[in-house]
């Protein structure tokens, strides 16, 4: 305190505030300089206040969970139609067309169709959001993850959470925007891809966490 060391948090507590540049910038911008992680109001209000993504690297077949593709048991066993192309698959050889391996039954007044995996799940069906309109160019583990955490097979483009923070900001100004918490048995593997802020300023990065750390 008396070598003035608290004057160093003071300022930096203000600064975080727009203190400074509020009265440094009054006459010339007329508003505080804008901070890139000031929390910003959505362009629709929501109810949600926070978000946990799951994102499972080797979870269940979407065609043999929520998304029922009768059409998959004309063709199967057969290939892709020479129409179907993919890109960004490292030469990968595609396999064969399979079908649903489990039967779907309607759950709820909604309809939705569940397979007999999850039984429970189906009791709740119309509590539930399912998204059938998703799809990949790839079909090799690595590049269709990370466009499912970035929107593109092509490494370099911000994730979903840079995303979601370069758009709204964040509440605490203290800590990164949103966090990445790895399985101890090991990360997706096409990595560090899938939770980049890619070509967005480091600002809208991550904060990763592995078990060692988070144990620690």
């Amino acid at each position: 305190m008396g070598a003035g060391f608290s004057g160093l948090a003071l300022t930096s507590l203000l600064g975080a505030d727009g203190f400074f540049a509020k009265h440094a910038h009054a006459h010339a911008l007329g508003q505080a300089a804008s901070n890139p992680l000031t929390p910003r109001r959505p362009s629709y209000s929501g109810k949600a206040k926070s978000c946990i993504f799951l994102m499972m690297n080797g979870g269940p077949s979407q065609v043999d969970t929520f998304d029922y593709k009768p059409e998959l048991q004309k063709y199967a066993g057969k290939s892709l139609p020479q129409d179907k192309k993919y890109i960004n698959s490292g030469g990968r050889k595609i396999g064969y067309l399979t079908p649903n391996w489990r039967p779907f039954a309607p759950g709820g007044q909604s309809g939705l169709l569940v397979s007999d995996y999850f039984p429970n799940v189906r009791r709740h069906a119309d509590k539930l959001a399912v998204v059938k309109s998703c799809q990949a160019d790839s079909h090799a583990h690595v590049s269709a993850l990370v466009g499912m955490n970035t929107g593109s097979t092509f490494i370099g483009r911000p994730s979903i959470g840079s995303w979601c923070v370069y758009g709204l900001g964040a509440e605490n100004q203290s800590l990164p925007g949103y966090v990445v918490m790895l399985d101890k048995r090991g990360g997706p593997i096409s990595g560090q891809p899938n939770w980049s802020s890619g070509f967005m300023p480091s600002t809208f990065q991550q904060l990763c966490l592995s078990e060692g750390v988070m144990k620690g």
